[in-house]
């Protein structure tokens, strides 16, 4: 009888550990896939620089934020920051590209221009891609590290070597 007990907890630790680790990969899949679809929609604003030249009056000062924001974006790629670093970034790109597409969508030879719409359909098409994987990238972490503190309340944090993920607001 006590052998059985002992069996169960094994095997109750086991189920916990592999669930524990298939969700930690599972975060990593959707934090590399974030920051690919980041680097896709970033890449896009030098299109739209070259796209609305000539189309918008103070074109330089409309793309003055957004280029320091590329920058910025492309020194943390250099320095691998994570997640986190680059969400509050791209937060900012998100609200200049806003600001851009305002801009040009005032102008009518732009808004005829099929490249212009080409590229301005793909950055807010992977911008929803972004928002969604985020939501659910938000619901995982919140499961696993509620998962990491129940497990810290108990015995089983000894032996299980997961620590908490650090969560966007």
């Amino acid at each position: 009888m006590f052998i059985y007990i002992i069996i169960s907890i094994i095997v109750i630790y086991i189920l916990i550990n592999i669930y524990i680790y298939l969700l930690k990969v599972k975060i990593e899949r959707f934090e590399k896939q974030i920051l690919n679809n980041f680097k896709e929609k970033n890449n896009k604003i030098a299109s739209i620089y070259e796209v609305t030249k000539g189309h918008i009056s103070k074109h330089n000062e409309v793309f003055d934020e957004a280029k320091k924001l590329k920058r910025k974006d492309f020194s943390e790629n250099t320095f691998n920051i994570n997640l986190i670093g680059k969400y509050r970034t791209n937060r900012l790109i998100h609200k200049e590209l806003d600001f851009i597409f305002r801009v040009c969508n005032k102008n009518p030879k732009l808004n005829n221009n099929h490249k212009y719409l080409y590229i301005r359909d793909s950055i807010v098409n992977i911008s929803e891609n972004i928002w969604e994987d985020l939501s659910l990238y938000k619901n995982i972490i919140i499961k696993y590290n509620n998962i990491i503190f129940l497990n810290k309340i108990t015995i089983l944090w000894l032996l299980l070597p997961f620590n908490k993920k650090e969560s966007m607001h």
